[in-house]
């Protein structure tokens, strides 16, 4: 845009102006923006040192881009979250209504495109004004606005509160130095690129900054989209954005957008029409505001995905040299975070858990659910019967305690996994060399600590009476005593072990203390150590992943406000345990979902499963995966984590005795058949698991045997079948 210019001011020349309009502002005992210095005083400096003082003064200041939200983005683009330290989206001019440009100017500086930065004649008109009256006019015009709001900027990002004060003091130095730069300023760049930093900028209500994110709180929409009323009313914030807030203050917010239309009409930016129409608006008609909060607690049901993702970028190395830095650029940088998330698996992941144990339901039980890629780890599904947030009188069990996740990502220890863990002792049982077809489970129900061998910790040794569901009496093969989860036969698999290997490999897998180190080798710790259900995820794709296990990834890169890459994430991928007992304990678990038990679990494709029943079936967990994903779910009681989920009266339902396989097996198989549908079937690789047992005989190969057992010697041991 080309520059007009009605009057050159030369610095002695401004100087003079300006002691003109501070000596007659301080007689009227105002002094620009409420500054109060005694006449005397101020005119006595102003006339001996105030040329001087203006030269000596620097003409450059660093611009520094203002802080602007961030985006935190799912898979598909959707926008999930943003996060903030001042609500601002800084946009291009073009995509600003021309009301609102149209309304700043006639509002704030009407000569703006005539003056050089400073206005002369406006700083005449002030002077006077204040001198004959009461009223307070001020004389800085946008450009000195710009910087006045630039030098703050910079002093917050920066966390300086020198430079903070230096920009906010009430003093004539910190004016002339306003002045000085807006100077400089408007020789380094045009009037239009000047106005894009001040609708960018500037504060336009109570910790809303900018044109685009004051509009979309206001009224739902893009600043490009503005009309008339709605751009006058904006425009009349600027001067006191807490007086005229108009949420808070509509009154006084409807009487300065009638003086901005005014203004806007004096200078023929509008037509009477235009204005009539406009002004016979009431603020509250217009309003439409959009109260959705910063942060996770606006990201709805991915509110733990989001904080999960929070955290991980808080303790990011590759995101900054430390969390003072890494907040800066969350909270400042208007970064685009794209995520992992798939919208539509969350969508899912939240209907079935609330499904099953509706949000703030009487019984106060819990159920939480995660879905990982097994090749990458990215997490593309996390949700919990909760809302996000700290509970209150209509929302009693909202939380931030994510129930998926461990401490370290917003989460706790996680629960009591059960036979989800069995898994961990049969991939032992593999890499000692043992047959899926051998008979285990005759051992009775106590065991003594003489029988375990705990090498590396001996004095863990102990007793142990271990608890079966009835029916579970006898002997049986693996493969069978994990498909009846049949927790003796698993016992007596242990003392064939190395105990101490068991809780190794459980550990490398994923499963472990919240330090990483693996659970004390604590015997009933097979089928009782603590779990998140992400950490099982992880465990269960590895069993699938022929023992590669990919680290949890909830982000895969992240873009600066020029949308330039600044991080990229990828999968971090190892083999924690041989290819050849993942497979086996695949093939395991991938047999075991044709059994009846799991009828009301299984999907139609190949996949692996695992349910789990904590002590006093406090915990009800089903595990499981194809080769493409893994999701395990829960239930329990998040903040009792012990208590019994038996006879529990839940979404208008009684329940008697409650078990991983009959609560939240139905929940896993509902979610998993929505989620997989369309997706590509795809087998598990062959495992060698032992030689078969021979099939029983038939009823006349028994009668023959018969026959020929009373031809044999007497002296046959009669020793039974393990």
């Amino acid at each position: 845009m080309s520059k007009s210019r009605s009057r050159y001011v030369g610095k002695g020349q401004f100087a003079t102006l300006l002691t003109t309009f501070l000596i007659a502002s301080a007689l009227s005992g105002i002094l620009l923006a409420g500054i109060l210095v005694p006449a005397a005083g101020a005119a006595g400096i102003m006339v001996k040192s105030g040329p001087k003082v203006f030269d000596s003064l620097p003409a450059e200041f660093e611009i520094l881009p203002p802080s602007e939200q961030s985006t935190l983005l799912a898979a598909d683009g959707s926008e999930i979250a943003s996060f903030y330290s001042e609500n601002r989206i800084i946009v291009p001019l073009d995509e600003i209504s021309p009301h609102l440009r149209d309304a700043i100017v006639a509002i704030e500086d009407r000569r703006f495109y005539e003056h050089e930065g400073i206005d002369p004649d406006g700083m005449v008109r002030a002077a006077v004004n204040n001198l004959a009256s009461e009223s307070t006019q001020g004389a800085s015009t946008i450009t000195q606005q710009y910087v006045k709001n630039t030098l703050l900027e910079a002093g917050l990002q920066r966390g300086d509160q020198d430079l903070i004060d230096a920009a906010t003091e009430q003093t004539v130095a910190r004016k002339l130095r306003e002045a000085r730069y807006a100077l400089a300023l408007e020789n380094k760049m045009t009037k239009d690129e000047i106005l894009t930093g001040y609708l960018n900028i500037a504060p336009f209500g109570t910790n809303v900054y900018g044109a685009e994110s004051s509009a979309r709180l206001y009224f739902s929409k893009s600043a490009k989209d503005l009309t008339i009323p709605e751009a006058a009313m904006m425009a009349g914030i600027v001067k006191s954005p807490t007086q005229y807030d108009p949420l808070y203050n509509p009154e006084a917010a409807q009487n300065r957008r009638d003086t901005v239309l005014a203004a806007m009409l004096a200078l023929g930016k509008i037509t009477q029409e235009e204005f009539d129409e406009a002004t016979a608006l009431s603020i509250e008609d217009m309003l439409h505001p959009d109260f959705t909060p910063q942060g996770c607690a606006g990201a709805g049901n991915a509110a733990y995905f989001c904080e999960y993702v929070r955290q991980t970028l808080l303790s990011s190395e590759q995101f900054g040299k430390d969390e003072s830095e890494r907040k800066q650029k969350l909270l400042r940088g208007g970064l685009t975070i794209k995520t992992t998330l798939n919208p539509s698996m969350q969508k899912a992941a939240f209907e079935e858990v609330t499904g099953l144990i509706p949000v703030n339901d009487p019984s106060e039980a819990n159920a939480a659910l995660v879905t990982r890629e097994v090749k990458t780890g990215k997490i593309l599904a996390m949700a919990q019967n909760t809302n996000f947030g700290v509970p209150t009188e209509n929302d009693p069990q909202a939380t931030q305690n994510n129930y998926n996740a461990d401490s370290a990502h917003g989460g706790g220890d996680g629960f009591s996994a059960g036979s989800t863990l069995k898994p961990f002792t049969l991939l032992q049982w593999f890499r000692e060399g043992h047959s899926a077809y051998e008979r285990v489970g005759g051992h009775s129900p106590q065991f003594y600590a003489n029988e375990w061998n705990i090498p590396c910790a001996p004095g863990y040794a102990s007793d142990w009476e271990v608890g079966d569901v009835d029916g579970k009496r006898g002997s049986f093969t693996v493969i069978d005593a994990t498909a009846q989860s049949v927790n003796r036969a698993y016992a007596e698999m242990a003392t064939k072990l190395n105990l101490c290997e068991i809780f190794d490999g459980m550990a490398a897998l994923g499963v472990a203390k919240p330090d990483g180190s693996p659970h004390d080798p604590y015997p009933p710790e097979i089928i009782g150590a603590r779990s998140t259900p992400l950490a099982l995820a992880g465990a269960y794709g590895a069993f699938a992943n022929q023992g590669v296990l990919c680290e949890p990834m909830p982000v895969t890169e992240v873009l600066d406000r020029n949308d330039e890459q600044i991080v990229a994430y990828e999968p971090v991928c190892n083999q924690v345990v041989p290819a050849k007992e993942a497979n086996q304990v695949a093939a395991v678990l991938q047999r075991i979902t044709q059994s009846p038990s799991y009828y009301d679990i299984a999907i139609d494709r190949p996949h692996i499963a695992k349910t789990g029943t904590a002590s006093d079936n406090s915990n009800l967990w089903v595990a499981g995966a194809t080769p493409q994903i893994s999701t395990v779910a829960w239930a329990g009681h998040a903040r009792a984590s012990s208590k019994p989920m038996n006879g529990i009266y839940v979404n208008g339902i009684q329940y008697g005795y409650v078990y991983g396989g009959t609560f939240t097996g139905p929940m896993w198989h509902s979610y998993m058949a929505r989620i997989t549908e369309g997706m590509e079937p795809v087998g598990f690789p062959d495992a060698d698991l032992g030689t078969p047992p021979p099939p029983p005989p038939t009823p006349a190969q028994e009668r023959g045997n018969g026959n020929q057992q009373q031809n044999r010697d007497n002296g046959d041991n009669g020793e039974e079948d393990d």
